[in-house]
């Protein structure tokens, strides 16, 4: 498999998830690529966000459900705040759990936040996350989260960009798209995408 490498020109930098990722949970589907953002006007309260530049799925091994995230998707992997970053990274083992968590409450699909965040849960327990640091992130997400899950509607224009211009790209489609198990197929077209912004 070959990535495509960024221009000289690019505002951001590419980044891996960890190898033994796709190990640990052998329910994803391709490894999680992304491009570090370096402009500080696309960061979200002071963290660094990265653009996801390799459409990737997670099975949610308990309920089955598949989650597709698509290319050109912006996260700060795990909203850690400041002065918790000591104990808890934003990147880390729980990348791949914490941009599927992001992407779900971007989606922000009424009466499902319980479900994102039990999802999200799963999938740290999947990656190997041990038990107090997947308690400590679920508890969060769960008695924080409300706002921003709120506010989906409203921020789903600004969620996405181009990995190597850093300007603003259109959703792939309106967020109540992706409800449920999401349109067949705009799914299958997010799946077929190739890495976001590279040649052949």
């Amino acid at each position: 498999m070959s990535f495509c490498a960024a221009p000289a020109e690019a505002a951001v930098e590419t980044a891996f998830a960890p190898a033994s990722a796709k190990a640990a949970a052998g329910a994803v589907d391709r490894p999680l690529v992304c491009a570090v953002n370096h402009q500080q006007d696309r960061e979200r309260d002071g963290r660094t966000t990265v653009v996801v530049i390799q459409p990737f799925g997670y099975i949610n091994e308990r309920t089955g459900r598949a989650i597709w995230v698509p290319a050109g998707y912006l996260t700060d992997f795990a909203s850690i705040p400041r002065v918790g970053r000591w104990l808890i990274p934003p990147f880390g083992r729980h990348a791949i759990a914490a941009v599927v968590h992001d992407w779900l409450y971007s989606i922000g699909e009424p009466g499902r936040r319980g479900e994102a965040d039990d999802i999200f849960r799963d999938a740290l327990q999947e990656l190997g996350v041990d038990i107090a640091r997947r308690n400590i992130m679920h508890g969060a997400v769960t008695a924080f989260g409300a706002g921003g899950y709120a506010r989906a509607g409203a921020t789903w224009g600004t969620q996405f960009m181009d990995w190597r211009t850093g300007e603003h790209l259109p959703p792939p489609a309106p967020r109540e798209d992706f409800f449920g198990d999401g349109d067949p197929a705009l799914i299958e077209r997010i799946k077929s995408q190739p890495p976001a912004n590279c040649g052949p």
